[in-house]
């Protein structure tokens, strides 16, 4: 399956979990504390579609991300988060699609970084638990892209930085 079909079957499966964990998320445009320190982990292909949003950005907005790409740190600041928006959202990998869910991840469950801001399923977070049913689907990169050839899955700074 080319990705671009695989991203619009999984993007209809995450409206279904977003939809039933809506009264738990309280995601906003222009937060972007889950841009603000990650991993982004993502495949080649994921790279590869990324770059295209790259590439259909303005030239000043190219210029911004250049610059966050100079000074971006593992860990850190996503080089493509310009004032506190996504300059390639259409293009995000999976990563940040699935961010603001709570899903199973193996025998624990991952809950939103944000959740120790008061943001996402604050209400329902008790001493490092969700007291909720969280998505079953393992959503981390690796196991949504399982039964797929989308290439190696690094992290961003890696594949711009080719460590």
């Amino acid at each position: 399956m080319n990705y671009g079909d695989f991203l619009q079957k999984f993007d209809k499966q995450l409206d279904i979990y977003f939809k039933e964990h809506a009264e738990f998320i309280h995601c906003k445009k222009g937060c972007s504390l889950c841009c603000e320190n990650g991993d982004y982990p993502l495949s080649q292909a994921e790279l590869e579609y990324l770059m295209q949003g790259y590439i259909a950005l303005n030239d000043n907005d190219k210029r911004l991300v250049q610059n966050n790409i100079k000074t971006f740190v593992k860990g850190g600041k996503c080089p493509f988060l310009i004032n506190q928006f996504c300059s390639v959202y259409q293009y995000r990998p999976i990563v940040c699609r699935v961010h603001g869910l709570a899903y199973k991840c193996k025998n624990n469950v991952k809950v939103p970084y944000c959740v120790n801001y008061g943001k996402n399923y604050t209400n329902v977070y008790e001493n490092g638990y969700i007291t909720i049913n969280p998505i079953l689907d393992n959503l981390d990169t690796p196991s949504v892209l399982k039964e797929y050839d989308y290439g190696e899955v690094r992290n961003l700074y890696d594949w711009l930085f080719l460590v």
